[in-house]
């Protein structure tokens, strides 16, 4: 591996980096959540930098971005807030499927909308029954004619609720057993006859939102499906190693972000008549923080790495995902530690960290599904 990055690659951390202080500093970012609104300039900034098509090829109208570009970014926005990264992770994953599994008019969407910023997708996989589990989901799609009918619901969908949003959905077309089979993906259009959205309340990761969506004898066109029915399982898989690489980035700009700002206060918070940072039981802890955080970042461009050279990544992916993920809830635990009443105040970026950072080894795999993952790399079955 070369450690260093090219002339582009630094000019596109620096512009990111640049982009976070302008549009969406932390300060904004925790106000945004507070009043749960996604502000116009975040999706329209991201897309007149051109990052929403970076990573397509460029006879495809993008701009041949790889792995490594797309971590970057997502490691600068996630400075903000990890929330304000899943605005770019949370549109690009889906949009990367559907481009790669889509028909020409699907690709033709993705080439129009989604890459310029006008449209988002959303993802809508977990059901009340199936999240770590997802090939049990129980959703519905039958045939009727030209059209599928949609029975069922979605829990914990990222997104779903905002305005020029469709939900790329996982159904079931096909029978029960095997579990992984009989799974397709479907373009939804939320204001479908039948489709209901209903915001759920959470403790964070109000920007985006998380929603659950309920079909009820939802009628959606044959010409909706991505890629081949019944083998949706495949399409879903076939980016998720890229998912956990770039998810990866933001939990490591997020965790990153925690511990500038708990040395800044421990620079200037006095007790004892000197920096608190300045007292041995503090500056060990945060020296320890800040070699996670460069270990969960080797981890991280490991696997980026390693997609860029086409190489499998699947153990690296998850260890990126697992550490990533952990790092930024041991930031925020510390960092409401360092800051002790002042982090414990609601007016404080640290109290919205640690609210924000609490699901991190939740959501996009638990760190107990990584682990699982791990394990059977290693040749032992865990479950």
């Amino acid at each position: 591996m070369d450690f260093g990055l090219t002339d582009e690659q630094d000019l596109l951390r620096a512009t990111a980096r640049k982009f976070v202080a302008d549009v969406c500093p932390a300060e904004k970012a925790k106000q945004w959540d507070e009043e749960g609104v996604v502000p116009p300039e975040l999706f329209r900034g991201m897309a007149e930098l051109g990052w929403f098509s970076l990573p397509f090829a460029e006879d495809e109208g993008g701009d041949g971005g790889g792995p490594l570009e797309l971590i970057l970014i997502a490691e600068e926005l996630g400075r903000a807030s990890f929330d304000v990264a899943m605005c770019y992770i949370g549109v690009l994953i889906p949009g990367i499927t559907v481009f790669r599994w889509g028909s020409e008019a699907q690709r033709d969407f993705i080439r129009e909308q989604v890459m310029t910023g006008r449209h988002r997708l959303a993802v809508g996989l977990s059901e009340p029954d199936s999240g770590s589990d997802a090939a049990a989901l129980r959703t519905t799609a039958e045939d009727h004619g030209d059209n599928f009918l949609v029975r069922g619901q979605k829990a914990w969908c990222t997104g779903g609720g905002l305005p020029d949003t469709t939900i790329a959905t996982y159904v079931r077309t096909g029978p029960r057993e095997p579990k992984h089979g009989g799974i397709s993906l479907l373009l939804v259009d939320p204001a479908t006859d039948g489709v209901e959205v209903r915001r759920t309340p959470t403790l964070a990761r109000h920007i985006l939102g998380t929603n659950e969506v309920f079909f009820n004898d939802a009628l959606v066109p044959k010409e909706n499906l991505v890629g081949p029915r019944d083998e949706g399982w495949k399409v879903m898989l076939s980016n998720i190693e890229l998912e956990k690489v770039i998810i990866s980035g933001g939990y490591l700009g997020a965790a990153q972000a925690t511990l500038d700002e708990m040395l800044d206060y421990a620079r200037n918070r006095h007790a004892f008549g000197r920096p608190i940072g300045n007292f041995q039981a503090l500056a060990h802890a945060m020296a320890d923080l800040q070699t996670e955080i460069d270990s969960a970042r080797l981890l991280a461009y490991r696997a980026a790495w390693l997609l860029a050279q086409g190489k499998p990544c699947t153990r690296e992916g998850s260890m990126a995902k697992l550490k990533g993920s952990e790092t930024y809830v041991a930031a925020a635990r510390l960092g409401m530690q360092v800051c002790a009443g002042h982090g414990f105040s609601t007016e404080s970026v640290m109290s919205f960290r640690y609210r924000e950072s609490i699901v991190a080894t939740i959501s996009g795999g638990t760190s107990q599904i990584q682990r699982n993952g791990i394990a059977r790399s290693m040749g032992l079955r865990s479950y």
